[in-house]
């Protein structure tokens, strides 16, 4: 399971690279009234990331081309996927519920899945071929530093998560123990 994670997370990652790859082209957008500074920041990320690999225009175009192509096919595997989850919950959660029944629509959704990665997998591989020896060596670096912010963030929600666990443990009113990392017991 974590390994298909960090695939996915890399499948993510090599996306948005390859979505934005035509940005280089143009001029950043401003933010509007009412527009979310998130989606600036990382539409920001983003073309940072494609101008440290120095993408030439025409490595650009051929990018947005083959994700012109790539997109109705992803659109089309998503919506197979989607489907097939929810007929797999179906089968599940039916009034009778049918072994048989479960089965072939998990082995529906397994193939959906398969579809989904392969178009993903291969849409990497056809970025891959398109970098010098530079920019890839630059890429590597770039998604090794966005795996790690990632592992960060994720390490913060999970200290986040207990922290809140911990304080909502106590009943209102409730005293908590103080823990002081390097107090010493007083003697007995």
């Amino acid at each position: 399971t974590i390994s298909y994670f960090k695939a996915a997370t890399l499948a993510v990652f090599v996306s948005i690279f390859a979505v934005t790859a035509g940005a280089q082209e143009t001029k950043p957008v401003e933010p509007q009234d009412g527009q979310n500074p998130a989606v600036n920041q990382q539409s920001d990320i983003r073309n940072n990331a494609l101008r440290q690999l120095g993408l030439s225009r025409e490595q650009a175009q051929q990018i947005r081309r083959m994700n012109m192509e790539r997109k109705p096919l992803m659109d089309q595997a998503q919506m197979r996927l989607r489907e097939a989850n929810r007929s797999l919950d179906e089968a599940i959660y039916a009034d009778q519920v049918n072994d048989a029944d479960v089965q072939a629509r998990l082995k529906e959704l397994q193939l959906a899945q398969a579809d989904v990665a392969r178009i993903r997998f291969m849409n990497e591989l056809s970025v891959r071929k398109i970098l010098t020896p530079d920019q890839l060596t630059r890429f590597r670096e770039l998604r090794q530093r966005f795996e790690q912010a990632r592992e960060n963030i994720e390490r913060r929600n999970i200290i986040r998560k207990n922290a809140n666990k911990n304080r909502d443990a106590f009943a209102p009113g409730q005293t908590r123990p103080i823990i002081r990392p390097n107090a010493q017991k007083p003697p007995e």
